[in-house]
């Protein structure tokens, strides 16, 4: 087999996995971007479905075709040559091109379809979304949907995401991020509880209080006016999910921090009461809504359809919801 010089290990593109209308495995040239980008054969073979012993032997076969070798594998980790990298770029433009050959099919007439694979937090999904995912599949009966609830970091490409929604103060340059809407963040504790331990009338009383916070030990700058509070607060409980946490301060486990769209039924019902309702947060935690895509996939006619749905009505939910915490003050 021919020699090549190393080259550092691949840039990997934020593109969408190969499309459906061909797949991967009929491609030689789509299947070894796909080993590229999964870093090496054991997570190539997983993302693939097949066996590791496959992936290498399908590699070599496109070696022995060209003549020369594409990929220098090590114990542990594999680097591109420089004739691979180039082959990379080119199955990249390919990737591409098919994908808008695909989108092109799928946008023929007047009927969306396809299937979408769509993450979001547990909380905003269960006590939320769900009712706009059940609009959106009345509206685009042709699409169907996949959901995912999983809080934090996720990796769009490894885990087949087509559209991520999360709160965010800053989504990632490498991605295409639409604003959905702004949510507000509100203190909250059960009527039982503050009846017991009383009700917090600067931010320094937090201390005092049961913290029922995402992390075991929080710090938090609140502002009235001119002045700047600032209180580190160690958790009772520690959870990442804001469901669960509303639900402890539901039963009189503490106070704690909540989006509006977790706490406004308890609210309107009369089971949580917000508390230092004059303080701003500053800064404020992720209060903007995003629904995040990968540049290639971000113009599909079923991402284009949900995002833009989403666009439409989380807004005005959300302005509705601040409305109605505004009220009750």
């Amino acid at each position: 087999m021919g020699h090549a010089d190393a080259v550092s290990e691949p840039r990997r593109r934020p593109y969408a996995r190969p499309p459906e209308v061909l797949p991967v495995e009929q491609s030689p040239y789509l299947f070894f971007a796909e080993v590229v980008e999964a870093g090496s054969f054991a997570t190539a073979a997983r993302r693939l479905g097949m066996d590791r012993s496959n992936v290498s032997r399908r590699i070599k076969e496109l070696e022995h075709t060209a003549g020369v070798q594409l990929l220098r594998r090590t114990t542990r980790k594999m680097m591109l040559t420089a004739l691979g990298a180039a082959l990379y770029e080119q199955c990249l433009a390919l990737r591409s091109e098919v994908e808008q050959a695909k989108n092109l099919l799928l946008s023929h007439g007047d009927v969306v379809r396809g299937a979408l694979h769509v993450s979001c937090p547990p909380a905003i999904g269960r006590q939320y979304l769900v009712s706009l995912f059940q609009a959106f599949c009345r509206r685009y009966p042709a699409v169907s949907l996949q959901i995912t609830l999983k809080s934090g970091a996720l990796d769009l490409i490894e885990e087949r995401i087509d559209v991520a929604i999360r709160f965010t103060n800053e989504p990632s340059p490498q991605h295409v991020a639409r604003v959905l809407g702004h949510t507000q963040w509100i203190f909250c504790a059960s009527p039982a509880y503050l009846a017991e331990h009383g009700t917090p009338q600067l931010p320094e009383d937090l201390a005092q209080l049961s913290w029922l916070g995402m992390r075991a030990r929080m710090e938090l700058q609140l502002r009235k006016e001119s002045a700047l509070h600032r209180v580190v607060l160690r958790s009772r409980v520690a959870c990442p999910d804001y469901a669960l946490l509303g639900q402890m301060a539901h039963d009189g486990l503490g106070v704690c921090l909540l989006p509006v769209y977790v706490a406004s039924r308890d609210l309107s019902q009369g089971e949580l009461v917000q508390v230092l309702a004059d303080y701003q947060i500053e800064p404020t935690p992720g209060s903007t809504l995003y629904a995040i895509t990968l540049p290639g996939i971000h113009s599909s006619p079923q991402v284009k359809a949900f995002v833009q749905f989403l666009a439409e009505t989380v807004q005005a939910e959300f302005t509705s919801l601040s409305a109605f915490v505004e009220n009750r003050l």
